[in-house]
């Protein structure tokens, strides 16, 4: 799929030396997320999943293209006053190389950039991940998540739990005293 680049788009150099361009993903590129979503997950997302997604037009989904490839997307919706980073995956032949943090730091930017231009308070972003998924655990708390809870028996296919992981202002301080639902 040829990639169109927009004027809002980002180029990364990755920590593996990869060149990247990270911008708004669209309908277009559904095939390629399709394909790398189940070479990433026993129970992938349904195309259906991903086109309601992509339609709503206060969520936040990022991909990021090699050239003109698709290596990885993100996938954040805003509910309630908190945004929910609901899916993140990379192509499996280009784990490991940067790109999923490439993705995140250029969400997280976007939601903050979002936020002060709307005078709004930092963003609040929160996630569930597998408990046995500890590279993506430890991406996530070197951008400031923290762990806030337990969904027991969350993931279906596997009946594994998911650890709930908050970014807020106070986590960033290292405090879950701004997560709702924590006991302090």
């Amino acid at each position: 799929m040829t990639a169109r680049t927009r004027s809002e788009d980002r180029t990364a150099t990755t920590s593996g030396g990869l060149l990247l361009r990270v911008g708004r993903l669209d309908e277009r590129a559904l095939p390629e997320v399709a394909a790398i979503e189940r070479a990433a997950y026993p129970s992938p997302w349904s195309l259906a999943m991903f086109t309601a997604e992509l339609s709503k037009p206060s969520a936040l989904h990022l991909g990021a293209w090699e050239e003109d490839s698709l290596r990885g997307y993100a996938i954040c919706s805003p509910y309630a006053g908190v945004w929910h980073l609901l899916n993140l995956a990379v192509d499996h032949g280009r784990r490991r190389t940067g790109i999923g943090a490439a993705l995140l730091v250029e969400l997280l930017r976007r939601l903050e950039e979002g936020a002060l231009l709307a005078s709004k308070p930092p963003p609040r972003v929160t996630l569930e991940v597998r408990r046995t998924n500890t590279a993506a655990q430890a991406l996530y708390r070197r951008a400031g998540f923290l762990e806030a809870g337990v969904r027991p028996r969350y993931y279906p296919d596997t009946g594994e739990d998911a650890l709930i992981l908050w970014r807020t202002p106070q986590t960033l301080r290292g405090s879950l005293d701004d997560v709702p639902g924590v006991d302090r």
